[in-house]
C-alpha cells in the first residue's frame, strides 16, 4: 500500500512539473521562439492570445498582407497541426489555382471554374495534381525554376501528401501539415518559399494582363450546382453542423475559426472587420 501511495505522489509531482514547465515556456516565449524570430525578421506583428492558443505573425509584403500561424481546428477536418501562410493580395487577381501531391485526398468540391492541368513533364505530372482556370498561366508559373524549387522545398517540409498551394482572386494559401512553429528554420523556409510563389504569381499575372490578354473566370454557378457554401479562407465546404459566421458588410460565409484566424473578411475590397452568426 505504501508503494502505491508513493507511486501516486511521484506521478502527481511529475504532472505538476510538466505543467509548470509548459506554462513557463509559454510565459518566457521559448515555446514560440520561431514565431518571435519570424516577427523580428519581417518587422511584423506577433500576436499571442493565451498560454494554450498558438501565436500568429502578420506583416506586409509587396503590397499584400501576410498572416502565419496554425490552422484552426474545424469539425470534420483533420486535427493534425497545419501551418498556414495566408497572403491576401492588395489587388485581386482573376486566377484560380490549386496544387497538391497525388497522395493527398482531393477536396470534396473543386475550385470553381478550374480544370486539370498537365505540364507535359512526366515526373511532375506523376507526383502532383494541378487545377487552374487558365492552364496556360498555370504552366508558365510552374515551368519557372524558382517555382519548382519552392514547391519541392515545401514538399520536403511536409509529411507524405501533406501540403497544399491554393490561389483564389483574394489570397494565396500555402499549407504544410506539420507544426513548423517548433523549428525556426522550418517556419522561416515555409514563409520564404510562400513569398517566392506570391511574387512569381503576381509577376506572371501582371505580364499577362499587360499583354492585353484577359484571364476569364467563369460566371456564377446555378443554385443546383452551387452546393454548400465555401469558406474563402480555407477553400473548404462549410458543413451544416459547423460553426459559421457571415461578414457583416458583404454577407460572405466563413468558418468561425477561419474568420478568427484571418481577423477580417477574406473578400478583397470588403475590409469588413465585424461578423454575425451564419
Amino acid at each position: 500500500m505504501d508503494v502505491l501511495v508513493v507511486g501516486i505522489i511521484v506521478l502527481a509531482l511529475y504532472a505538476v512539473v510538466r505543467i509548470a514547465g509548459a506554462m513557463w515556456a509559454g510565459l518566457s516565449g521559448a515555446r514560440y521562439r520561431a514565431y518571435r524570430a519570424l516577427a523580428r525578421q519581417y518587422r511584423g506583428r506577433y500576436e499571442h492570445r493565451g498560454l494554450v492558443d498558438p501565436p500568429t505573425v502578420s506583416f506586409g509584403h509587396n503590397g499584400s498582407s501576410v498572416r502565419v500561424g496554425l490552422a484552426p481546428v474545424v469539425a470534420g477536418q483533420p486535427s493534425s497541426p497545419r501551418t498556414r501562410v495566408v497572403t491576401r493580395f492588395g489587388a485581386g487577381i482573376p486566377f484560380r489555382f490549386e496544387l497538391f501531391p497525388v497522395q493527398r485526398p482531393s477536396p470534396k468540391q473543386v475550385p470553381r471554374g478550374t480544370r486539370l492541368v498537365r505540364l507535359g513533364d512526366p515526373v511532375f505530372d506523376r507526383h502532383y495534381v494541378v487545377r487552374a482556370n487558365d492552364p496556360e498561366i498555370a504552366r508558365e508559373f510552374l515551368n519557372r525554376e524558382s517555382a519548382r524549387s519552392a514547391i519541392e522545398n515545401l514538399r520536403k517540409l511536409a509529411p507524405p501528401g501533406g501540403f497544399l498551394v491554393s490561389v483564389n482572386p483574394e489570397r494565396l494559401l500555402v499549407q504544410v501539415d506539420r507544426n513548423l512553429g517548433q523549428s525556426v528554420s522550418g517556419l522561416d523556409l515555409a514563409v520564404r518559399e510562400g513569398l517566392v510563389l506570391h511574387d512569381l504569381l503576381r509577376s506572371n499575372i501582371s505580364e499577362r494582363m499587360a499583354e492585353g490578354i484577359a484571364i476569364v473566370d467563369v460566371g456564377t454557378s446555378s443554385p443546383v450546382e452551387a452546393g454548400p457554401a465555401i469558406c474563402k479562407v480555407c477553400n473548404e465546404a462549410i458543413g451544416p453542423d459547423e460553426a459559421k459566421v457571415l461578414c457583416a458588410s458583404c454577407k460572405t460565409p466563413h468558418h468561425r475559426d477561419c474568420w478568427t484566424f484571418v481577423g477580417a473578411c477574406s473578400i478583397y475590397g470588403c475590409q469588413g472587420k465585424q461578423c454575425e452568426p451564419g
